[in-house]
């Protein structure tokens, strides 16, 4: 074995401290309720925020998945953190980001990430990203391995592609559930 080459637990590790800890709210199974669990959170990397979550809203979509609904096409991987409708304040900026700082209030739907360099991604059309846009909760997690989990945990990355200002003036616990439905709706009557 070469100097270069890890091993598998020096592989976990090198993840594990590029992560930190987040409590969360996770299924354990098809038939079990929520209930609190650690997860673990990647570090924000130059273009990504944390956000520390204030409300996160509530949406069938998120009872489907948990009750694994949509198993041929998209089957839950246990244990699974839903929530897709986030609201909080941005804790933690990296190096490259423009539009946020700390403090900020901001919000995300259902993406956190994507390739960022294919042809819909330079569009701002990340929900057509060529790799496949990851999806704020049980899809694969690119960073850590695994899944993503969503919004009912204490902090989330998001890269800041993919986050919404939020203005100092509204209502954070009704601007969470606009996420869904509102924010689709906005995109296709403006075209924004």
């Amino acid at each position: 074995m070469s100097e270069a080459t890890l091993t598998p637990r020096q592989e976990l590790s090198a993840t594990i401290s590029k992560s930190f800890a987040a409590k969360a709210y996770a299924a354990q199974s098809a038939t079990s309720g929520l209930a609190p669990a650690p997860i673990r959170r990647r570090e924000p990397g130059p273009q990504d925020v944390q956000i520390d979550i204030l409300y996160c809203g509530v949406t069938h979509s998120d009872l489907h998945q948990v009750r694994n609904e949509w198993q041929d096409l998209m089957p839950t991987v246990y244990p699974c953190v839903p929530g897709h409708e986030i609201v909080g304040r941005i804790v933690k900026a990296g190096s490259a980001v423009k539009k946020f700082k700390e403090g900020d209030l901001a919000a995300v739907g259902c993406m956190v990430d994507s390739c960022g360099v294919c042809a819909n991604c330079r569009a701002g059309d990340e929900q057509f990203c060529d790799q496949m846009p990851t999806f704020t909760y049980n899809a694969q997690d690119k960073h850590l391995g695994g899944v993503t989990y969503g919004g009912y945990s204490s902090s989330i990355v998001v890269n800041e592609g993919l986050v919404l200002r939020v203005s100092q003036k509204v209502n954070l616990a009704a601007t969470a559930p606009l996420l869904y439905a509102g924010i689709t709706i906005l995109r296709c009557v403006t075209g924004a």
